[in-house]
């Protein structure tokens, strides 16, 4: 997470299947607050979840990049796709 933080040249990422859970995607979301390159990511089957989900919500919110966010199977929940939805 750190490294997109940096990034100047990725513009997409897939991290599907390898179980970042919460806090690794919180990481992620801190990194997409001020990255500015990357405009695919691909978070599925990570075990995300509600909370984490609000993160990337909020860091959505100052990402002017990110075009397309993948995240089939995190568990989410309604309120974090309403989060999501509205970022």
């Amino acid at each position: 997470a750190n490294a997109l933080k940096k990034n100047e040249a990725l513009s997409e990422l897939t991290l599907h299947w390898n179980e970042i859970g919460a806090d690794g995607a919180k990481e992620i979301a801190n990194a997409l607050k001020v990255n500015k390159t990357l405009t695919k990511l691909n978070l599925d089957q990570n075990l995300i979840g509600e909370e984490a989900a609000r993160e990337i919500a909020n860091a959505l919110k100052k990402n002017e990049a990110l075009s397309e966010l993948t995240l089939h199977w995190n568990e989410i929940g309604a309120d974090g796709a309403k989060e999501i939805a509205n970022a």
